[in-house]
């Protein structure tokens, strides 16, 4: 009787703790869930307006670009485009006959020719047993035709010629001749007196020339620089420095290729004339050096 009564008493205590463990536990999670409720609306509110945020900086920006194209598309923005296109059009245009009047005067200087002074000069200096029969100059090469009384009087002639130094080299041909067979009359005035012929053949100094221009390299070449001319004796020694890179109007171009009368040098010369930061050589006759580059950015300015 006791025992049981010992049981009944030992269950009422497990009933009585899981009871007031119960309660424990519903007393927590009643007084936690006000701040979960408030957490969670805190959430939302910072989330709701973070979108409300982004969705007001999305509707301005899309309001701007809105108003962008419509100005783009307006028929005044249309207008003030083909202005711009077409005064960029002219600048081209302008450019490209600015290089073309410059290229062509360039070529003209580069035509040296004998002037007035170098037929005075030649004059001046002939001998008086001496005449001259024919003055030419073509190329930069002036030819003296003439008669004299014998091949020293001839002779005597070209050696002034050389001490005048008008000619960076002179050819000479002296030659007997028989008066009658070039149809002269015993009655004309130099019959019997006359009896060698020559030609002198003369080359003016600084006739070589050497042109050089700068290009963006491509299809159709565009002039970054005009033409440029220097002239030199055969066998001089020319440089151009500063060659590897090339700027203009805030773009930096690099060299890419080099042609020298049409031909491009090989690609091992082309690295040489990079490091070197020159290009260099003797001049044997005229030459044209074309430098193309290519914008570091790869493409055109």
């Amino acid at each position: 009787m006791s025992f049981a009564k010992s049981k009944n008493d030992f269950s009422k205590k497990d009933m009585n703790f899981f009871s007031e463990f119960s309660s424990a536990t519903s007393q927590q999670i009643s007084s936690a869930f006000p701040i979960f409720l408030l957490a969670t609306v805190a959430i939302l509110a910072i989330t709701l307006i973070v979108w409300i945020v982004c969705g007001i900086q999305i509707m301005n920006k899309q309001n701007k670009i809105n108003d962008i194209k419509k100005e783009m598309n307006s028929a005044e923005y249309q207008q003030r485009l083909a202005a711009k296109d077409k005064s960029q059009a002219e600048v081209e245009q302008l450019r490209s006959y600015y290089y073309e009047i410059s290229t062509l005067d360039s070529k003209i200087a580069s035509k040296t020719v004998a002037a007035s002074s170098t037929l005075t000069t030649c004059k001046d200096c002939m001998p008086n047993d001496t005449v001259m029969t024919a003055y030419d100059n073509l190329d930069g090469v002036v030819t003296i035709s003439g008669q004299s009384i014998n091949r020293e009087s001839a002779l005597n002639y070209l050696h002034l010629l050389e001490e005048k130094g008008l000619f960076a080299a002179i050819e000479d041909s002296i030659k007997p001749f028989d008066p009658i067979e070039l149809g002269y009359k015993k009655n004309d005035l130099w019959f019997g007196n006359m009896n060698y012929s020559f030609t002198f053949t003369c080359t003016l100094k600084g006739y070589v020339t050497l042109t050089y221009a700068s290009f963006i390299d491509g299809a159709t070449p565009t002039p970054l620089s005009v033409l440029s001319t220097e002239h030199f004796n055969v066998g001089s020694d020319y440089t151009l420095p500063n060659i590897a890179t090339y700027s203009q109007d805030g773009v930096e171009y690099k060299l890419t290729n080099v042609k020298i009368n049409g031909t491009a040098v090989t690609p091992e010369r082309l690295t040489e004339i990079i490091n070197k930061n020159e290009l260099g050589g003797k001049i044997s006759g005229n030459t044209n050096i074309e430098l193309m580059y290519t914008a570091n950015n790869g493409g055109e300015s």
